[in-house]
């Protein structure tokens, strides 16, 4: 359990929920991602940092959470306008969003399918010859 304090109410909450209500209202909210997007860099490093705590919570606290990974690799990478101005703004933070959601696939902490994965190893492998100046 967890216990976060903004008032009067100081009851423990679970854990997977309090992860739950911070990743849909930030990392998946259509309105703050699109404010990330908006910032340039640092909102793409923004977004690169909830992709690797999310990695660590998996690999700590048991966090199950296919549908942020689901959600966010729709909403930053799928979308390809969103993919092209994370790319633009910081190369290295769209990489990183790569990485880790590979490597959470290849963990076992996100369910994606065979085509996804393969999908997203292509595109980091894109990225790091473009950071690397390989052609």
């Amino acid at each position: 359990s967890i216990v976060e304090c903004f008032g009067e109410e100081t009851s423990p909450k679970e854990l997977e929920d309090v992860l739950r209500m911070e990743y849909r209202s930030k990392l998946l909210n259509p309105k703050w991602a699109d404010a990330m997007v908006s910032q340039g860099s640092g909102g793409a490093y923004e977004i690169s940092v909830r992709m690797t705590s999310l990695l660590g919570w998996n690999a700590t606290a048991d966090f199950e959470s296919d549908f942020v990974y689901d959600q966010a690799i729709e909403t930053y990478v799928d979308n390809e306008e969103v993919a092209e101005a994370l790319k633009k703004a910081n190369p290295q933070a769209f990489a990183n969003i790569l990485k880790r959601s590979i490597e959470a696939a290849r963990r076992g902490f996100w369910n994606a399918d065979e085509e996804q994965i393969e999908k997203l190893t292509e595109m980091y492998n894109e990225m790091d010859k473009l950071l690397e100046g390989v052609d």
